[in-house]
């Protein structure tokens, strides 16, 4: 362990296997903590996985001033809030998505609903279409084809850590961008 603390504090690049060697000491201990923030094992992960990402993909511009350990139980809780803040906006928009479907199972016909649905579909497939190219075509196979994150990679020839991360990139893109529109549809509903 120490030869990471003296790596991470002097600013120097990792290897993939050092940093395979780090993610394998800490992983568990992570996901645990982030569990008991989300209550969702499956969302642990993959913040798990996030801050492993942000972390290699950072490394040469990281200072860290504490202990490498605080330095990755402070990156998990940030994580932990800001996918605990996007859930409740998830959350917003499917019981908006929810309020639309009961509209449309109503018998009698509701002229700004069914407009209201067709700039959602169109909007949301605009920004479908700005995503990059593996990321577009996971997203897809994720949400329309209904694949598991496991079939997904076996299909495509990827690790079931470049699915999460893609799908998470994806939705992260998609809230960007869909922002003001979502603000405009849970105000007036």
């Amino acid at each position: 362990m120490d030869i990471f603390l003296e790596a991470f504090n002097m600013n120097l690049p990792q290897s993939i296997d050092q940093f395979g060697e780090l993610y394998s000491s800490y992983f568990q201990l992570l996901y645990n903590y982030a569990v008991t923030i989300t209550n969702d094992p499956m969302e642990s992960e993959d913040i798990v996985g996030e801050v492993f990402l942000k972390l290699y993909e950072e490394r040469e511009n990281i200072s860290i001033k504490t202990s490498l350990k605080s330095y990755l139980f402070k990156s998990t809780y940030n994580e932990c809030i800001n996918t605990l803040k996007h859930r409740k906006v998830h959350e917003k928009y499917e019981d908006y998505l929810n309020h639309l479907e009961w509209l449309n199972r109503e018998e009698t016909s509701y002229p700004l609903s069914s407009l209201i649905d067709t700039e959602i579909t169109e909007t949301l497939q605009k920004a479908i279409e700005k995503l990059p190219q593996q990321c577009r075509t996971i997203f897809i196979l994720s949400r329309n084809e209904h694949l598991t994150h496991s079939e997904i990679a076996r299909e495509l020839g990827v690790s079931i850590n470049t699915v999460h991360m893609q799908i998470r990139r994806a939705l992260e893109k998609l809230r960007i961008e869909l922002k003001d529109f979502l603000s405009f549809l849970l105000f007036y509903f």
